[in-house]
């Protein structure tokens, strides 16, 4: 979260030079020769830290915000906002002008610009261009109003921002994606933000919209607020879509009294919302076009691989006889039908838990695909180039689990990210229209793939390429929306193999045991004895940091490193949290010694060798959320030599430079939260559970931290909190995927048609890296959703007629916003005769 910066001080001073400056956002250190100031700096010098525009040194600048204390800088002073100082009258304005910024304009161009403008020339310039046609060349004059665009536009943006409660990082971004739009969209179209730019709370755009003029009942602000709503409790509960009185109980929730006809409100609201394809409708269920969008991507997809064959025979007998056993392993008879099947079928979902043998049949398919490839190569005189069309191609979401498969397979595994070539704020490098090359590909941990990720991915897989889905359907399922590798378990078109016979863990262990036991729903009777491969400790929150320090010690002992033994709790705070615990450990594992180098960012002090855990997918680096790494070099300002200060991350052999910018990406990793640690194993895990924790205890969550534990697992606790995860289910999920793939519904019309917007100005923008939409607003709809039946498919509605006879009341908020639930029940198309148009466009602008 964004610290909040006060404007208790100001310092007006010239730009000596900027110290930094990131190269991922407008972060900048300056170093600024004083001239006023109010708090009393006797130094000539100060160096300011902000967010700044392309600011100039030799320029003048009143910088507003406060001293602090740097622990290792001194004083330094932070600044919300700043102003540039240019002379506003004729003569400052001709010497601003001709200042050598402006190719083509010298003194004398300079006072004629200013002679035919006046004092206002550089509002009337920045407002229409065209006030310069005729007093300078075209050339000129487009470089001048390109300059002060870049400059002065997004310092304009900064202070306009500031007035309206944006923070200058947030003001920067969307400059970045806008242009010189930005300003206009948030005066005129603030609302849009709701649309464009993710991780942004309605009440925040909200706020805004208001101080530009939009009331409580406006229709961009209805439709904003529902549209955030139904979105937000999607991203919050995992769903794809949302029943009708479900979606109609969160923009409840979200816009309360605005709704005086209360659903009646909504549901026009929702019907302008998928006329303007926002949202879809189908099956008494509505879904935020981008989710909808995704599920019917990868059910088009499968659809494709079940009509179309590979160019390598993968019948029985083919297979019998190229059949490769590697590593003296040896096969029983169910995974030697995985094996089979998952080369046989164009799609395969191979699930088992833990030491059950995955990596077996993994290992073995591969194999046999290889030698399979190679015979037919042989046998039909292939060269090389086919040869590498039928290549196998490794991926899995987090980094570690890649390095992991990369390890016991041989074979090169990436990220999905880095297979797809995604790049922040960029579009995958492959997709339908540039597809992978390969003939086999294969997905490990693919309980964590959520509806978008699948669609991306998916899209980009060649029609005859086999697909081969690895993973444990116990896990947690995704963070995103969607319960991909659920509905492909469940859908009958996707074969699928569940191993269940447990091999690892040698004789004795008890690790597995318990995990079964609590995918039945219960504690085994001997949950608090010890074991030879796990132990309890029972306590009471304040006693967790106690019991979490002794087991730390003595495994430190017994030679145990900080790579080797994972913390786990499912919540940051209170004393048996994951802030808590990392400092902890961290004081046990790397405690300060003498001249060892830190870094302070926030609360959190960074030493050399210290675990730390990337927090969100970097594409551009090719890090990415989950990814834990060890501190190798901390660079400190006051070094000889050093700019500013900075960290360097080892990813597995991959060194990432962090500066102070990008630091809130980074945190200890000693201790993390179970979602963090899913698709990584550990030696050794000490799992924490609290009765203060009993909102996000259930059997998928401590199921998913037992299993991360390959040899030893000790759990910290009290006992009323494992057995309350034990006795209860995850929330299932509502999605359509599994109903999509056998043909049940279809909502293909809605999505083929674009997204209605009102005409706006011609936008020349940049995207922004798009953030999680976690942010977003819950609503409260699970036993609603418990009575729908959730994951099953949707019934549809019986068929409603609309009223002929409507009170003058409903009439005026049905022909406003032109759709009901009615209408769409009723099978009318949104769009019919509306092809250029919007509910939007027969609306009142409301300021």
């Amino acid at each position: 979260m964004a610290r909040t910066i006060s404007e208790d001080n100001q310092v007006k001073g010239v730009l000596q030079n900027v110290i930094f400056a990131a190269k991922d956002s407008y972060f900048k250190i300056l170093s600024v020769s004083v001239e006023e100031n109010d708090f009393d700096w006797d130094e000539e010098e100060l160096i300011v830290t902000g967010t700044f525009a392309s600011v100039k040194p030799g320029s003048t600048y009143a910088f507003f915000g406060q001293l602090v204390t740097h622990p290792r800088y001194g004083q330094q002073f932070q600044a919300a906002r700043y102003e540039n100082q240019v002379a506003t009258d004729e003569k400052g304005l001709v010497a601003f002008f001709s200042s050598g910024d402006f190719a083509g304009i010298g003194k004398k161009t300079a006072e004629k610009l200013v002679d035919a403008l006046g004092e206002g020339a550089l509002d009337k310039i920045l407002a229409d261009k065209t006030v310069l046609n005729g007093l300078l060349k075209p050339k000129v004059a487009d470089n001048l109003v390109e300059t002060l665009t870049n400059n002065m536009g997004l310092e304009r943006l900064f202070a306009f921002g500031h007035r309206v409660g944006l923070s200058a990082d947030l003001a920067g971004r969307l400059f970045d994606r806008y242009g010189e739009e930005a300003q206009r969209i948030l005066q005129e179209e603030p609302y849009e933000l709701v649309y464009d730019v993710d991780g942004l709370p309605f009440k925040k755009v909200d706020a805004i919209a208001r101080s530009a003029g939009f009331d409580d009942k406006s229709p961009e602000r209805l439709k904003a607020g529902v549209f955030a709503a139904i979105q937000g409790s999607c991203f919050a509960h995992g769903h794809t879509f949302l029943t009708v009185e479900q979606a109609r109980q969160s923009a409840q929730n979200m816009l309360g009294g605005a709704l005086l006809e209360g659903s009646q409100d909504i549901d026009a609201t929702l019907g302008a919302l998928v006329a303007e394809g926002r949202l879809t409708f189908s099956e008494g269920a509505y879904q935020p076009r981008d989710l909808a969008l995704a599920e019917q991507t990868v059910a088009d997809k499968i659809q494709e691989l079940s009509e179309k064959r590979s160019a390598i025979e993968t019948t029985l007998p083919a297979i019998d006889d190229a059949f490769v056993v590697p590593d003296n392993l040896t096969l029983d008879d169910v995974q030697e039908e995985a094996v089979k099947k998952a080369l046989s079928s164009q799609l395969f979902v191979l699930t088992g838990g833990p030491g059950t043998g995955k990596t077996t049949v993994t290992k073995t398919l591969i194999k046999t695909w290889e030698a399979l490839v190679k015979k037919q190569a042989k046998d039909g005189g292939k060269d090389q180039d086919w040869l590498k069309e039928q290549r196998v191609r490794l991926a899995s979401p987090t980094g570690r689990a890649a390095k992991r498969m990369t390890e016991i397979t041989g074979y090169e595994a990436t990220t999905i990210h880095r297979l797809l070539g995604i790049s922040d704020g960029d579009d995958a490098e492959f997709d339908a229209d540039n597809p992978l090359s390969g003939g086999l590909l294969v997905i490990d941990e693919a309980s964590m793939l959520d509806s978008t990720l699948a669609a991306t991915l998916f899209s980009a897989i060649p029609k005859t390429m086999h697909v081969v889905l690895v993973g444990d359907a116990d896990q947690l399922p995704s963070v995103g929306p969607g319960n991909v590798l659920a509905d492909l378990i469940n859908s009958p078109a996707v074969d699928h193999v569940a191993l269940q016979r447990i091999y690892r863990q040698g004789k004795g262990s008890s690790i597995s045991t318990l995990a079964s036991a609590i995918n039945q729903g219960r504690l085994p009777e001997d949950f608090e004895e010890k074991q030879k491969d796990r132990s309890t400790f029972l306590t009471r929150t304040a006693q967790v940091p106690s019991a979490v320090g002794q087991v730390l010690s003595s495994a430190i002992k017994k030679g145990f490193t900080a790579d080797q033994v994972q913390v786990l709790a499912p919540m940051y705070k209170t004393a048996a949290g994951v802030n808590a615990l990392n400092q902890l450990a961290q004081d046990l594992f790397n405690p300060v010694k003498p001249g060892q180098k830190t870094l302070q960012y926030g609360d959190t002090v960074f030493r050399l060798g210290d675990k730390v855990l990337q927090l969100e997918n970097d594409s551009e680096r090719d890090i990415y959320n989950g990814d834990m790494g060890e501190v190798v070099a901390v660079h400190n300002q006051s070094d000889k030599g050093v700019s500013a200060d900075a960290l360097v991350v080892d990813f597995a052999g991959q060194e990432v430079w962090y500066t102070t910018k990008t630091l809130n990406q980074l945190t200890l990793a000693y201790a993390t939260t179970i979602h963090k640690a899913q698709g990584n194993e550990f030696k050794l895990v000490i799992l924490v559970l609290s009765s203060q924790f009993k909102i996000m205890l259930n059997q998928n969550l401590v199921y998913t931290a037992i299993t991360r534990a390959k040899e030893a697992l000790v759990m910290v606790g009290d006992y009323d909190a494992y057995q309350y995860a034990a006795e209860h289910e995850v929330p299932r999920r509502q999605t359509k995927l599994a109903a999509l793939i056998a043909g049940d519904v279809r909502t293909q019309s809605q999505l083929e048609k674009p997204v209605a917007k009102r005409p706006k100005k011609p936008v020349d923008a940049k995207l922004a890296p798009a953030k999680s939409k976690a942010t977003a607003e819950k609503g409260d709809f699970e036993k609603e959703g418990a009575k729908q039946g959730q994951q099953k498919p949707l019934k549809k509605g019986p068929e409603s007629s609309i009223k002929p006879n409507r009170t003058e009341n409903e009439k005026a908020m049905l022909d406003d916003t032109s759709l009901t639930v009615a209408h769409l029940t009723a099978g009318i198309d949104p769009l019919i005769g509306m092809d250029d148009l919007s509910p939007a466009d027969f609306m009142p602008a409301v300021r």
